[in-house]
């Protein structure tokens, strides 16, 4: 049990240091958007994570299960970043773009 919180929060941490840096790719920032980022990834990558371990550790999880958790997580970003954002001039390109690279660090750090 102590494993899947550890699991919780670096990958929580990961996100938000990952997709703090894709931010930094928007042109016109606020403390607002960054808040809702912040706020958004605190409620997809929990449930992504849990999901994603709950699955592994019965030996279901596969790839497009993962494709799957993921795009779950870009919809409801999207979404969240359209209604809440003030800045984020196309909502879905950044939710896109902020999990990609955040999915693909992380398959590169877990390699290391």
């Amino acid at each position: 049990m102590k494993t899947v919180f550890l699991s919780l929060g670096i990958s929580l941490l990961l996100t938000w240091l990952l997709e703090s840096i894709a931010y930094l790719f928007v042109k016109k920032k606020s403390l607002r958007d960054y808040i809702v980022l912040l706020l958004v990834n605190l409620l997809t990558n929990p449930v992504v994570v849990l999901v994603s371990v709950s699955l592994s550790l019965t030996g279901v999880a596969d790839v497009c299960l993962t494709a799957v958790l993921e795009v779950f997580a870009v919809v409801a970003e999207w979404q969240f970043y359209r209604m809440c954002a003030e800045n984020i001039r196309r909502p879905f390109v950044f939710a896109f773009c902020a999990n990609v690279f955040s999915y693909l660090t992380g398959l590169f750090l877990q390699l290391l």
